[in-house]
């Protein structure tokens, strides 16, 4: 997936200069609906202590071109959504972070996943929005 928005952004960047600020705010936007998305999800989860959707948090980086949105309430943000001992359950593209929160496999804390759907519908939705902008800028270009 991470190469089919690495070719979108290529598209959108070979239509010149009027791309870039709309990229840009894209991004943007995008980071501030997941972690609004995560931050309600996790709201919803009712044994996850308020520290777990306080301390999840955007930031814009990489001069606009980079939203990263994470939770620092940790280790409990991570158990809480990719849960403990038989009960983990993790997406394969996040296995390697999840390994960074094992400890001996015996935990009994089911997961209440509320970042990766965030991330997941954040993701969908950003690519379909630089789908129609490219659809859109192709139209006008091979019309122009």
């Amino acid at each position: 997936m991470a190469n089919d928005v690495q070719s979108l952004i290529r598209q959108l960047r070979s239509f010149g200069q009027e791309t870039d600020n709309f990229l840009k705010a894209e991004i943007a936007a995008t980071g501030f609906e997941i972690e609004a998305d995560a931050k309600s999800r996790a709201s919803s989860i009712q044994s996850a202590p308020p520290e777990v959707k306080q301390m999840i948090s955007n930031q814009i980086l990489n001069n606009g071109y980079t939203a990263r949105i994470s939770q620092n309430a940790l280790p409990m943000g991570a158990y809480i959504e990719f849960g403990t001992g038989v009960y983990v359950t993790v997406a394969p593209e996040w296995k390697d972070m999840a390994w960074q929160f094992y400890v001996n496999g015996k935990g009994r804390l089911r997961a209440h996943p509320y970042m990766y759907p965030a991330f997941i519908k954040g993701r969908d939705d950003f690519m379909r929005t630089l789908q129609r902008k490219i659809d859109i800028l192709a139209s006008r270009f091979n019309n122009g």
